[in-house]
């Protein structure tokens, strides 16, 4: 199973970002080929990304697409999570930059031991030898 962050689902669902492109042929392999987990807070980001740059007819339809997908596991955020994310906060926030949102993605990975992540964010890639993570980014 691999985790898919919020960036990489906006720039899938947003033909007009520079970076669609290269991330919907990425995406097209995977989603016929992978399990994929992503978390509520995810979730409602993509959403809110949607509604903030879409028509709503628009916006709807890719958000009833992207929740209905039969390979993705929509992991909940409970307590435990929280606490998993505050504990990374911590330890990593002041030494690698990572933000609470963040934080919440590895705690939901480190709870269902997913080690690979699909993102093109920098602070996965200076903490990936730190948390044995395996960090793809589609974006060349």
């Amino acid at each position: 199973m691999i985790f898919v962050d919020s960036n990489i689902w906006c720039y899938y669902f947003d033909k007009r970002l520079p970076e669609s492109q290269q991330v919907k042929e990425y995406m097209r392999k995977i989603l016929t080929s992978e399990e994929i987990a992503s978390n509520t807070l995810i979730i409602l980001e993509v959403a809110h990304y949607l509604v903030r740059h879409l028509k709503q007819k628009d916006a709807q339809r890719k958000i009833e697409v992207f929740t209905s997908l039969s390979n993705l596991t929509i992991l909940d955020f409970n307590r435990r999570n929280m606490m998993q994310a505050l504990e990374n906060l911590l330890e990593h926030g002041y030494s690698n930059g990572l933000g609470g949102r963040d934080a919440a993605v590895i705690a939901s990975m480190q709870h269902e031991i997913i080690q690979t992540i699909v993102s093109h964010d920098e602070v996965f890639k200076r903490l990936s030898a730190k948390l044995n993570l395996q960090v793809i980014d589609p974006i060349k």
